[in-house]
């Protein structure tokens, strides 16, 4: 139920550093590392003393966002819901591996990917087509069952850089111009009028300063 807001409010925040350290992880399912969980307890910790706060948390289902996430909203007194939508990218034969190992695997593979997103998964994974899809549905259907609400998710740097090609409607090669450091928070604001289409505006990216 609309509860007369103009706008809805969604904050995202990636993961922290995980206990794989600089590996690709998508469906791979590492737990925080100690430093990854005060990256996150610190970056939450700045915006709520800035005077932010969320009705709805929300996390990708991925151990390294979901353990925060639960935490956080137990210590809000939000509930935190899972959405398998807002799971990272399956990056098929490059998962757990450096970005030297999949150089050496596979080369020239990964520069052709990111150069290219729209082509068949190298990495015989998910295509790029469909994650986007996958997210694009996952944030149609939050902001409409939470129309007018402060909504958090914790999520991936991919499903981050997806969102921003869904809403703000950039060719998928777009993806490797944003920078997004672990516990790397993003607000996008959605206004919403009765006789036109969602406006997406991204009012914030990357103010963890890093």
């Amino acid at each position: 139920m609309d509860d007369g807001r103009s706008y809805t409010r969604f904050d995202v925040i990636r993961h922290g550093e995980h206990e794989l350290g600089h590996v690709i992880c998508g469906v791979t399912d590492p737990a925080l590392s100690e430093t990854g969980w005060q990256q996150l307890a610190r970056q939450c910790r700045t915006l709520t003393d800035l005077g932010h706060d969320w009705d709805v948390v929300l996390t990708s289902p991925r151990k390294r966002c979901s353990q925060f996430a639960h935490h956080f909203g137990e210590s809000t007194g939000i509930e935190c819901r899972e959405h398998h939508g807002f799971a990272e990218v399956d990056f098929g034969a490059w998962e757990a591996l450096s970005f030297q190992q999949i150089n050496e695997r596979f080369p020239g593979q990964w520069q052709q990917w990111i150069g290219n997103p729209e082509i068949s998964a190298p990495h015989g994974g998910e295509s790029y087509g469909s994650f986007l899809s996958r997210v694009h549905e996952a944030m149609s259907e939050v902001i409409k069952a939470h129309r007018g609400k402060r909504i958090l998710l914790f999520a991936h740097a991919g499903v981050m850089r997806a969102i921003f090609c869904s809403t703000f409607d950039l060719k998928p090669s777009s993806l490797s111009l944003f920078s997004v450091p672990y516990a790397c928070h993003s607000r996008i604001s959605v206004y919403h009028h009765a006789d036109f289409a969602d406006w997406f505006q991204l009012d914030v990216h990357n103010s963890s300063g890093t």
